[in-house]
């Protein structure tokens, strides 16, 4: 969480002179995490480990992790802003939905919303 956190951070500081350069692979999502208040780690540790137990596909369960956390579902990429941001991104989904893999720190949301989440929860 520390280390999300102070990405967050020196992201936020960034100018329109600044260039980041992101690397993101299947997993990041885990390596990435900063909750959104009030939810804290142990929040999302259980969260996870309940989607997990559900046999949920990862492409469900990141629409729903990027409701939870501070940079993913292209929070990190807003939070650079103005920066330019270039993302290398190794795929560990089918289809390769770049919105989905490590939950798309750097990319916008494509379309999914708290409804989905709230019915990908449901079912």
């Amino acid at each position: 969480v520390a280390g999300a956190n102070e990405i967050l951070q020196l992201a936020s500081s960034s100018d329109d002179r600044t260039l980041i350069l992101v690397c993101v692979s299947g997993g990041g999502s885990a390596l990435f995490c900063s909750p959104r208040s009030p939810l804290e780690l142990e929040d999302l540790m259980a969260t996870n480990s309940r989607l997990l137990e559900s046999g949920m596909p990862i492409e469900h369960m990141n629409v729903i992790r990027k409701r939870l956390e501070n940079g993913k579902g292209g929070r990190l990429a807003a939070t650079a802003y103005p920066a330019t941001v270039l993302t290398l991104i190794l795929s560990d989904i089918i289809g390769d939905p770049l919105d989905l893999i490590a939950s798309g720190p750097t990319v916008p949301d494509d379309g999914s919303d708290w409804d989905d989440a709230c019915r990908l929860v449901q079912e």
